[in-house]
Protein backbone atom coordinates (compact mmCIF):
# COMPACT_ATOMS: atom_id res chain seq x y z
CA UNK A 1 0.00 0.00 0.00
CA UNK A 2 1.62 3.71 -0.49
CA UNK A 3 -0.12 6.56 1.14
CA UNK A 4 0.33 10.09 -0.33
CA UNK A 5 -1.43 13.31 -1.24
CA UNK A 6 -2.14 14.43 -4.85
CA UNK A 7 -3.32 18.44 -4.10
CA UNK A 8 -5.88 18.34 -1.43
CA UNK A 9 -6.83 15.00 -1.93
CA UNK A 10 -5.13 11.49 -0.04
CA UNK A 11 -4.16 9.42 -2.67
CA UNK A 12 -4.02 5.29 -1.40
CA UNK A 13 -2.69 2.75 -3.76
CA UNK A 14 -3.49 -0.55 -2.71
CA UNK A 15 -1.10 -3.58 -4.08
CA UNK A 16 -1.56 -7.22 -3.63
CA UNK A 17 -4.10 -9.12 -1.56
CA UNK A 18 -6.90 -7.48 0.19
CA UNK A 19 -8.22 -9.89 2.64
CA UNK A 20 -8.69 -11.19 6.21
CA UNK A 21 -4.64 -10.44 6.89
CA UNK A 22 -4.21 -7.26 5.28
CA UNK A 23 -7.32 -5.48 5.88
CA UNK A 24 -6.93 -3.98 9.26
CA UNK A 25 -3.64 -2.05 7.85
CA UNK A 26 -5.91 -0.68 5.14
CA UNK A 27 -8.72 -0.27 7.57
CA UNK A 28 -5.50 1.50 10.16
CA UNK A 29 -4.08 3.93 7.02
CA UNK A 30 -7.91 5.14 6.07
CA UNK A 31 -8.03 6.21 9.74
CA UNK A 32 -5.09 8.05 9.86
CA UNK A 33 -6.21 9.92 6.50
CA UNK A 34 -9.70 10.80 8.29
CA UNK A 35 -7.88 12.51 11.34
CA UNK A 36 -6.68 15.06 8.90
CA UNK A 37 -10.05 16.06 7.23
CA UNK A 38 -9.28 16.01 3.44
CA UNK A 39 -12.06 16.77 1.28
CA UNK A 40 -11.24 13.48 -0.50
CA UNK A 41 -9.65 10.10 -0.66
CA UNK A 42 -8.82 8.53 -3.77
CA UNK A 43 -8.46 4.60 -3.39
CA UNK A 44 -6.59 3.13 -6.25
CA UNK A 45 -7.34 -0.16 -6.56
CA UNK A 46 -5.29 -0.78 -9.92
CA UNK A 47 -2.64 -2.74 -8.09
CA UNK A 48 -5.34 -5.28 -5.86
CA UNK A 49 -4.84 -9.00 -7.03
CA UNK A 50 -7.56 -10.73 -4.77
CA UNK A 51 -10.17 -9.21 -2.74
CA UNK A 52 -12.07 -11.62 -0.73
CA UNK A 53 -15.40 -10.78 1.70
CA UNK A 54 -13.08 -9.47 4.55
CA UNK A 55 -11.91 -6.89 2.09
CA UNK A 56 -15.60 -6.21 0.75
CA UNK A 57 -16.69 -5.57 4.04
CA UNK A 58 -13.11 -3.28 4.78
CA UNK A 59 -14.04 -1.39 1.54
CA UNK A 60 -17.63 -0.92 2.75
CA UNK A 61 -16.52 0.30 6.08
CA UNK A 62 -13.97 3.05 5.15
CA UNK A 63 -17.07 4.64 2.54
CA UNK A 64 -19.01 4.50 5.32
CA UNK A 65 -16.56 6.17 7.58
CA UNK A 66 -15.50 8.47 4.91
CA UNK A 67 -19.19 9.72 4.59
CA UNK A 68 -19.72 10.16 8.26
CA UNK A 69 -16.94 12.13 8.35
CA UNK A 70 -18.03 14.17 4.87
CA UNK A 71 -15.17 13.03 2.94
CA UNK A 72 -15.74 12.17 -0.81
CA UNK A 73 -14.54 8.95 -1.93
CA UNK A 74 -13.94 7.50 -5.06
CA UNK A 75 -12.35 4.23 -6.23
CA UNK A 76 -10.55 3.95 -9.65
CA UNK A 77 -8.55 1.35 -11.12
CA UNK A 78 -11.07 -1.81 -10.50
CA UNK A 79 -10.08 -5.10 -12.12
CA UNK A 80 -13.15 -7.02 -14.06
CA UNK A 81 -12.95 -9.54 -11.43
CA UNK A 82 -13.29 -7.17 -8.66
CA UNK A 83 -16.41 -4.96 -10.37
CA UNK A 84 -18.22 -8.27 -10.73
CA UNK A 85 -17.59 -9.16 -7.33
CA UNK A 86 -18.70 -5.15 -6.45
CA UNK A 87 -21.71 -5.69 -8.53
CA UNK A 88 -23.30 -8.92 -6.72
CA UNK A 89 -22.55 -7.26 -3.28
CA UNK A 90 -24.06 -4.05 -4.53
CA UNK A 91 -27.10 -6.19 -5.17
CA UNK A 92 -27.11 -8.21 -2.30
CA UNK A 93 -26.60 -4.99 0.08
CA UNK A 94 -28.00 -1.42 0.65
CA UNK A 95 -23.87 -0.33 -0.08
CA UNK A 96 -23.05 1.16 -2.93
CA UNK A 97 -19.06 1.77 -4.02
CA UNK A 98 -18.39 4.88 -4.96
CA UNK A 99 -16.95 4.80 -8.41
CA UNK A 100 -16.39 8.11 -9.72
CA UNK A 101 -13.33 10.15 -9.43
CA UNK A 102 -13.54 12.93 -6.28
Amino acid sequence: MHRGWLGDTVLLRLAGELDVATAPLVEKAVVTCLVGHPPCIHLDLTGLTFCDGTGLRSLQRFTDAAQAADVAVCLTGIHPNLQRTLTHFKNASPWSPPMLPC
